[in-house]
């Protein structure tokens, strides 16, 4: 009978302890690295490389659960905003426009957004805008508006759900000058323009 209680005992507390663990694990690796890195403005990157080898296990463990197929800084590097240029949270309420002056120093780049860590679902199918695909000025220069209500010309809609919006920059095959120094590449100001 004590034999029975005590394998009883001993299923509970490993029951216990691994749902504790998944539960650490689960909060541990909840925030992308790069919230807390360097960067130009609002936008921010993690200088010891998203997708290399030589992260660390946390590190590496946060991009298994919320970064799927990160790279090499080599390859990509990462930077992310959560906030406009006043520091205040984006939000559906508001209007967002993103203005970039000429091209980036990289091969190719593209700007999304993200609700919660995963694409906005919007009945025009619109995700991100590239290098390629944004529309530009005479100058060359460009706006992205980012709104829950439709806007003209580049536009990303920010969805009917509220949630955690994050603003990803990804630039492929960069110039050596961007891991070098993240705090000088010339990211587009991410300015509120209204709120409802």
């Amino acid at each position: 009978m004590k034999t029975a209680a005590a394998a009883g005992l001993f299923a509970l507390v490993a029951i216990i302890g691994t749902g504790m663990g998944a539960a650490a694990a689960w909060v541990f690796t909840g925030d992308p690295p790069g919230r807390d890195g360097v960067g130009p403005g609002v936008w921010r990157t993690n200088t010891k490389g998203v997708g290399d080898a030589s992260a660390g296990l946390l590190q590496r463990a946060v991009i298994a659960r919320v970064g799927l197929w990160a790279l090499p800084p080599s390859e990509v590097i990462y930077f992310r905003a959560e906030t406009d240029d006043g520091g205040r949270p984006l939000t559906r309420n508001c209007v967002y426009a993103l203005d970039g002056k000429g091209e980036l120093p990289t091969r190719w780049w593209s700007i999304a957004l993200y609700r919660d860590y995963f694409w906005v679902d919007n009945p025009d199918d619109r995700y991100s805008y590239s290098k390629t695909t944004v529309s530009r000025t005479a100058d060359g220069s460009w706006r992205i508006l980012v709104s829950s209500t439709p806007q003209a010309g580049n536009w990303l809609p920010m969805g009917a759900t509220d949630g955690r919006f994050t603003l990803p920059l990804r630039m492929y095959q960069p110039d050596p000058s961007v891991a070098r120094d993240p705090r000088s590449v010339p990211l587009p100001i991410v300015r509120r323009l209204s709120c409802a």
